[in-house]
C-alpha cells in the first residue's frame, strides 16, 4: 500500500475513533419519505473530455495550489494532482513519471465503485432492497446467516477482520467463504470494523444478482456512460504473497483467483477518471 493511501486510511481511522460510532438497525440510509433528486444543470459534461479554465479566474487561492504543487514535486508516493471547480479543470499535474494517460490502481476508493453498483443494481431491479439478507441472495454460503446487505455496506457485519493482515486472505481458495469463516466478533449491526473482507462479499452478490462480473457491470452501467476506458482483464492468477497485488494492471480490475473482481481493491483508473466519478457524487449521481 502506497504512502499516501496509507495515511489517508491512518487518518480516516483516527476520525472513526474520535466520533465514536453508534448503529441503529431503524437508521435509514434514505428517508422514509423518500428523497427527491435535486436537478443539476450544467453548460457541458466531461463524458468525452473534461474541459479546462485557469484557476485564478475560478476563485482558486493560487498561492496555496502552488504550496500544493511543491508538496506533491517533493513527494516520491505522488502521481497527479488534479483539480477540477466549476465544472472545468483549472490544474493538472503529474509527477514521478506519471501522466495524464497513466492508470495507476486507486485501491480503497475501489469500495466507493463497488457499492455504487450495489445502488445501480438496486435501482435496476436486480436486488429489491439493502434490508434483503445476503443469504437470500447466496443461499450457497449459509454462513451469511442474519447479515442483511446494509451490514455489508456500512461495515457492521460483526465479522472478525484485520486489515493489517490479509496474506491468509489472498492465499485461500475461496475468498468469501474465507471471510465468512473467520467467525463473529460482534451481533450484526453493533460495531463498525473496516474490513475489505465485506467489500468483496459485494463482488458475489453483484455476480449472482445481475449475472455479470463487477467489471462487466460497471462497464455498461457505470464506466461507459461516465467515459472511463476500461478493458476486463482476461488473466486470473492465484496469489501467494501481498506483494504480488503491486503488480500494476493498467485500465483494468484486479480479480481474486476465481476470476471476480475484488470489491476492496484492484481498479486501475487515470486521475481524470477519477475526477468524473467524483463529479458524479458532486452532481447527486446525475450525469
Amino acid at each position: 500500500m502506497n504512502r499516501a493511501i496509507r495515511l489517508f486510511l491512518i487518518a480516516l481511522t483516527g476520525f472513526f475513533s474520535a466520533i465514536g460510532f453508534t448503529h441503529s438497525e431503524e437508521d435509514g440510509i434514505v428517508p422514509k419519505q423518500g428523497y427527491v433528486w435535486p436537478k443539476v444543470e450544467r453548460s457541458y459534461w466531461p463524458t468525452e473530455e473534461w474541459k479546462t479554465a485557469q484557476a485564478a479566474k475560478h476563485g482558486i487561492d493560487m498561492d496555496k495550489l502552488h504550496s500544493a504543487d511543491d508538496m506533491a514535486k517533493n513527494d516520491p508516493s505522488f502521481l497527479s494532482l488534479l483539480i477540477v471547480k466549476d465544472g472545468f479543470v483549472v490544474f493538472e499535474n503529474y509527477y514521478n513519471g506519471s501522466s495524464a494517460d497513466h492508470s495507476a490502481e486507486v485501491w480503497s476508493v475501489t469500495k466507493s465503485f463497488t457499492s455504487a453498483l450495489i445502488g445501480i443494481a438496486i435501482e435496476k431491479g436486480h436486488i429489491k432492497s439493502v434490508n434483503d439478507r445476503m443469504i437470500r441472495y447466496l443461499p450457497h454460503y449459509p454462513q451469511f446467516n442474519e447479515l442483511t446487505i446494509k451490514h455489508v455496506l456500512t461495515h457492521t457485519t460483526g465479522l472478525n477482520w484485520n486489515e493489517q493482515s490479509m496474506e491468509w486472505w489472498i492465499k485461500s481458495e475461496d475468498w468469501i467463504a474465507a471471510v465468512l469463516g473467520a467467525g463473529q466478533e460482534s451481533r450484526p449491526g453493533e460495531k463498525l470494523l473496516y474490513s475489505s473482507g465485506n467489500s468483496h462479499l459485494l463482488s458475489a452478490l453483484l455476480k449472482e444478482t445481475t449475472g455479470k462480473t463487477p467489471g462487466e457491470y460497471a462497464r455498461e452501467h457505470l464506466f461507459k456512460p461516465l467515459g472511463i476506458q476500461y478493458k476486463r482483464s482476461d488473466r486470473t492468477q492465484r496469489y501467494t504473497n501481498w506483494q504480488e497485488l503491486h503488480v500494476p494492471m493498467p485500465g483494468t480490475w484486479r480479480q481474486d483467483n476465481k476470476g471476480l473482481e475484488i470489491g476492496a481493491f484492484g481498479l486501475h483508473i487515470t486521475a481524470r477518471e477519477m475526477a468524473k466519478f467524483g463529479f458524479l457524487y458532486l452532481n447527486k449521481g446525475q450525469w
